[in-house]
């Protein structure tokens, strides 16, 4: 999620969303490594703007996935609507994952505390 992504003004292009497949990939090696059998498969990707319509929209179109991450727009600024969008299309909210996962990336991302997370 990023104006400025979507609008294609990156010269590198998206970094965030391969960095977390990346991560989703390495995470599931480890854990296949040590006896796990864990499959997935990466259905869609694309990169929406900072607009609530827009993220609550493209997590509608992607509502029979069994896992969505998402990237972007969980800052304080008043165009970071991620988890407000997100919010907007969940059943139920698991307050108690996304304390895990910040606790878990305040260990090497200080800031990580800042961060809007929503499950």
């Amino acid at each position: 999620v990023s104006d400025r992504a979507a609008a294609g003004q990156y010269a590198t292009g998206d970094l965030s969303g391969p960095a977390v497949e990346q991560s989703v990939e390495s995470l599931v090696a480890n854990l296949n490594s040590g006896g796990g059998n864990i499959s997935y498969n990466v259905l869609d990707k694309d990169i929406v703007p900072d607009d609530m319509e827009a993220i609550a929209t493209k997590l509608k179109e992607w509502a029979s996935c069994d896992l969505i991450f998402t990237t972007g727009g969980t800052g304080l600024s008043p165009r970071d609507v991620t988890p407000e969008a997100t919010r907007s299309v969940l059943d139920k909210e698991s307050h108690g994952l996304m304390a895990y996962v910040s606790s878990e990336c305040s260990e090497g991302q200080p800031l990580a505390a800042l961060s809007r997370g929503t499950a």
